[in-house]
């Protein structure tokens, strides 16, 4: 064997270990440790592409989704047309509200993998948001049931049945998931977002501590916890309510989360617990 062969067989032993390691720092829970082994990846490693993807996954938790768009669109310039990096780089447009530019990626990510239920439910939610919900129904539906078993496809289908003012249809999507898979904290959360549409407000703040109680690196679960607890709180007049706000806005932003709109929120509580 020579000796560049030997150099480049551990230069891709090298780049397959850091890519090892922010997966399993990603999925236990330590999502800046494993954005920041990701980061170090450089363009040269053979694990460069799927480290950037990770990368954009990872700002897309945090709630930075402007960052997310620039790593999905590295791996693209590597890799035209993957589809995993295509629904990546919608997602990221609809999250920064740029929907008809969602839609025409999301439409090639489809055309790419006509058999993804993720990318055929986010091109979905992409057209009943340009559209104002007059199109998309269809794909939102037919791409839940092709990805039944996922997460986010359901969270998607969920959430874009409440912004259709459907919330009979959301419930019965939940409630769906949370039966097929128990041990999902995705399955409480989506049971709160309907029980918080509906006001139950004290119902939805149970669900989302049994979403945390499965889960406790669930930021969203966290995050949503946190706000309802402070929207119900006029005046900030219940103290237990206060402190379970306070309790999960510091393990949200423990866990890395950047949501612009939840830092303001966050300000705002510490600056009136500091003025009493």
């Amino acid at each position: 064997m020579s000796r560049f062969l030997c150099l480049g067989l551990f230069a891709a032993a090298v780049a397959a270990a850091a890519i090892d390691d922010a997966k399993e720092k990603f999925a236990a829970g330590d999502f800046v440790g494993a954005l920041g082994v990701a980061d170090e990846i450089p363009e040269g490693d053979a694990a460069y592409t799927k480290a950037r993807y990770l990368a954009g996954e990872i700002h897309l938790l945090l709630g930075d989704p402007a960052a997310a768009e620039k790593a999905f669109r590295e791996v693209l310039k590597k890799k035209p047309g993957a589809e995993p990096a295509l629904t990546g780089l919608g997602r990221a447009l609809l999250e920064r509200g740029q929907a008809a530019e969602a839609v025409r990626v999301l439409d090639e990510a489809v055309k790419a993998a006509p058999e993804s239920g993720r990318a055929l439910c986010f091109l979905g939610i992409a057209r009943m948001r340009e559209s104002d919900g007059r199109k998309g129904r269809k794909e939102v539906e037919k791409g839940a049931q092709l990805a039944k078993d996922d997460p986010e496809v359901a969270r998607a289908s969920v959430v874009a049945y409440l912004r259709d003012e459907d919330p009979d249809d959301a419930g019965r999507a939940a409630h769906r998931f949370a039966k097929a898979q128990p041990k999902s904290p995705m399955g409480p959360f989506l049971v709160a977002l309907v029980q918080e549409r509906e006001k139950k407000y004290d119902d939805a703040i149970a669900s989302y501590e049994a979403a945390v109680k499965l889960d406790d690196t669930f930021l969203d679960a966290h995050k949503n916890l946190a706000i309802l607890c402070i929207a119900q709180n006029p005046l900030y007049t219940n103290q237990e309510r206060t402190e379970k706000a306070m309790k999960h806005f510091d393990r949200y932003f423990a866990l890395g989360g950047r949501d612009e709109e939840v830092k303001q929120i966050y300000a705002t509580l510490q600056q009136f617990i500091q003025a009493k």
